[in-house]
């Protein structure tokens, strides 16, 4: 719309002597233009629109909105929506003293908006209530599984436990054993010196038949006489008296007869090798201290018993 057409409408508008509304009304008429369109245009509800042409104030929402929505509505029609909107607000002030504004400056707050209300207080549950629930759950579900599937988990644990102790158990025999060969092995240098001795040590050595085992003359001089029936393949270091160690493996069922006079030492490679006389008295085959070799060592371990 040009300007000539904004003022000739001003001035139609300021000669009338109806209402604002009233004009806007039939200036909306006069461009053939339906509340449909104006609402759709200007996003104002129909509601309002309505109330604008009719002057319904106490329809309208506070002035500071209403005088928004007047704007838009002018500036919809060509004209001068701020001026219209000031004319409009003034005619309701006029027209319709009584009619509470509800301005954001100077509504007053009731007493009883202030007031806190009452409002249900929402159940209480202690986290321990929770975490029992829980708990049940975890068990419930747990039992049904177990119940489902036929799965023990008690004789699963013993199972997993006792496999976990063997294998620590075969670590522990390993490392026992490798190390015994390790302590108990003779250095090469020493080698050479017994290689001239084996021969001798082998004699002194040398398994005793079973039927010399009551033979008094041996009661009388060897005061330590030891056999030994192997009941796994054994290495074995000996040592009788003051003599030089002497190392020697043994085959399972083979029997074999020590004596010494003052001191007797024997070293096995693993544990429970052969079952022991000492005597013609069964012995208790040493066990293993500290992760060493089983060592019998006479007279000590007579004293110690």
């Amino acid at each position: 719309m040009s300007s000539s057409d904004k003022r000739l409408s001003r001035k139609q508008v300021d000669e009338s002597k109806s209402t604002v509304g009233q004009q806007l009304r039939r200036l909306r008429r006069e461009k053939d233009i339906s509340v449909e369109v104006v609402a759709e245009a200007t996003k104002i509800s129909i509601n309002n629109i309505h109330a604008i042409e009719e002057s319904a104030f106490e329809k309208l929402p506070a002035d500071t909105f209403v005088r928004g929505l007047v704007t838009l509505y002018g500036n919809f029609l060509g004209i001068n929506g701020r001026e219209i909107a000031a004319a409009f607000l003034a005619e309701r002030k006029i027209i319709s003293p009584d009619v509470k504004r509800n301005n954001l400056t100077t509504k007053k707050i009731s007493s009883s908006t202030l007031t806190p209300k009452k409002l249900a207080e929402p159940a209480h549950v202690s986290s321990a209530t929770v975490a029992l629930l829980l708990l049940m759950v975890i068990v419930l579900s747990f039992t049904g599984f177990c119940l489902y599937t036929s799965w023990n988990p008690v004789a699963f644990l013993s199972r997993q436990t006792n496999n976990m102790q063997e294998s620590i158990q075969k670590i522990f025999s390993g490392n026992d054993q490798q190390k015994t060969d390790m302590e108990a092995a003779i250095p090469l240098e020493e080698q050479n010196k017994e290689d001239n001795t084996t021969n001798k040590n082998e004699e002194k050595l040398q398994a005793t038949p079973l039927k010399n085992l009551h033979d008094d003359a041996d009661q009388s001089q060897f005061p330590y006489r030891l056999t030994a029936h192997f009941i796994h393949d054994s290495s074995v270091v000996v040592t009788i008296d003051n003599q030089e160690p002497t190392r020697k493996k043994y085959t399972t069922g083979e029997v074999v007869r020590w004596r010494a006079i003052q001191r007797l030492k024997v070293v096995f490679d693993a544990p429970k090798a052969a079952t022991l006389i000492l005597n013609n008295a069964p012995l208790t085959f040493p066990s293993s201290q500290n992760r060493q070799p089983p060592t019998l060592q006479l007279p000590d371990d007579l004293l110690d018993q």
